[in-house]
């Protein structure tokens, strides 16, 4: 391994895996393994009221699912708060940081007076022009106090990697606070050392960071650390071109995973998000991508999260994907529960030929349930248009017949199946369609299905013959 290149993916354990962090992931964990280098995970959980042990959890197995493991232990914030308050307290005694302590009052009748003038918030600096012999009064007293980094003049700059020469006056910059007036740090202090301590050498994030990146880069400095190389990712949007929302599309990994999406088409399709391979293949393969991946094809306008794309590309995965596998995932699926379906009580060789007849026509393996119910689950009720269009007087006096006549069948195949239903309808003098309309209707519940004579089969002749007098009784 090349250890001067090591990524970090830092989630809160505040909410779920959002599909942006995941995105954000991926590209960490691509980076690392083309330049031959480490990928790790650390979670910040400094938030005690906010950051949840069980979150932390779920974010993990959202990361395990899409098979990103940390290559080293994973971090977890919370354990470094002690070495983050002796950074902050160096930066005071350098110099690069003061004391601050305006009360919450006086900060916020800063903010009324800033609005009043229709001018952005800053911090009026107050603090910072205290005498010695003051300050060493208030801390005497034990008055509340904050830590504030103290801004520099001048501008700072970096190479983003991504969006290239990104600069930004210091004189824009608030005096941000880096250690709380209850003894805590907070997250633009904390990111800097444990990123320095990890020697994490490139970070790798969302847009919306970006405006973070100056102040961090100035600790460094402040301290004396070699700064990392950034990269901010574009931001994704949904089909509306807006932040991609819970109230309009899943946004939670583990969405994907309850949905019937494979982990590996999950991890296809977001690297496309804001990711442009050169020959503009859409289906590639985990290792395929960590061959391609470059940040010089990376975009740098926002992408956008299309489902049908995704469907089509899980629909690709799937036809691929071999069947135990896909009985593997039908198997942990919640729908099932949802639906009432026991899945424990079929047989891993019921569920290949059902998988081996939907195959090629589902996008989500759920779609094996919400599609192919029938296969595990009794009609409770049939099409309505289809009763109408298919159950009529002409057919009606024939069907007692048909099923007398299937049910004779001795190998009941699709084969023979299908044979005796088109002799049948030629003796009869009908057409065979009508015939195979009514049989789907009354077996299915549906008017459309794969093959009707395979599903005959695969269904069985008890379960079928089942099925057909309960529709005669109930039309």
């Amino acid at each position: 391994m090349n250890d001067n290149i090591r990524v970090r993916f830092a989630p809160s354990p505040t909410g779920f895996l959002h599909v942006g962090g995941a995105r954000t992931a991926i590209f960490n964990w691509l980076f690392a393994r083309n330049q031959n280098g480490k990928f790790l995970l650390r979670i910040e959980d400094t938030d005690p009221e906010r950051s949840k042990s069980e979150l932390s959890e779920q974010i993990i197995r959202s990361m395990n699912w899409l098979g990103m493991i940390s290559d080293e232990p994973i971090v977890y914030q919370a354990l470094n708060i002690e070495r983050h308050k002796q950074v902050a307290q160096e930066l005071l005694e350098r110099g690069n940081a003061y004391y601050a302590f305006e009360t919450p009052e006086e900060l916020e009748e800063q903010r009324h007076i800033a609005q009043r003038n229709k001018v952005p918030f800053k911090y009026n600096r107050a603090s910072l022009s205290l005498p010695r012999e003051t300050i060493d009064k208030y801390l005497a007293e034990g008055r509340p106090y904050a830590i504030r980094f103290k801004v520099p003049e001048g501008v700072t700059e970096f190479d983003d990697i991504v969006h290239g020469l990104t600069s930004f006056k210091n004189s824009d910059i608030d005096d941000f606070v880096i250690l709380r007036s209850d003894g805590s740090p907070v997250y633009m202090i904390a990111v800097v050392v444990d990123d320095h301590d990890m020697k994490i050498s490139h970070i790798i994030r969302g847009d919306d960071h970006l405006s973070n990146t100056p102040k961090q880069i100035l600790v460094y400095k402040a301290m004396g650390w070699d700064v990392p190389r950034f990269a901010h990712l574009p931001m994704i949007l949904g089909e509306d071109k807006k932040k991609l929302s819970k109230r309009r599309n899943p946004v939670s990994t583990e969405d994907y995973r309850d949905n019937g999406y494979l982990p590996d088409a999950l991890f296809n399709f977001l690297t496309l998000l804001g990711f442009a391979p050169e020959n503009n293949a859409e289906v590639i393969s985990r290792d395929e991508l960590i061959k391609v991946f470059t940040f010089e094809r990376v975009n740098k306008k926002s992408a956008v999260f299309d489902m049908k794309k995704l469907n089509w590309i899980n629909g690709e995965y799937i036809k691929k994907a071999g069947i135990p596998e896909l009985i593997g995932f039908l198997r942990n699926s919640k729908l099932s529960r949802e639906l009432g379906i026991d899945l424990s009580s079929i047989s891993d060789e019921y569920l290949a030929k059902v998988f081996g007849l939907m195959t090629e026509r589902i996008s989500t393996v759920n779609e094996i349930l919400e599609y192919g119910i029938y296969f595990f689950k009794d009609p409770e009720i049939y099409d309505e248009k289809g009763l109408v269009k298919h159950w009529t007087p002409e057919i009606r006096p024939h069907f007692a017949d048909l099923i007398t006549k299937l049910n004779m069948s001795e190998k009941w195949t699709s084969s023979e199946l299908e044979d005796i239903l088109r002799v049948f309808a030629e003796s009869a003098g009908l057409k065979a369609a009508p015939f195979i309309h009514i049989l789907r209707l009354s077996v299915t519940g549906k008017t459309v299905s794969p093959g009707i004579f395979e599903v005959l089969e695969i269904l069985g002749k008890d379960t079928v013959l089942q099925r057909i007098t309960n529709f005669v009784q109930k039309n």
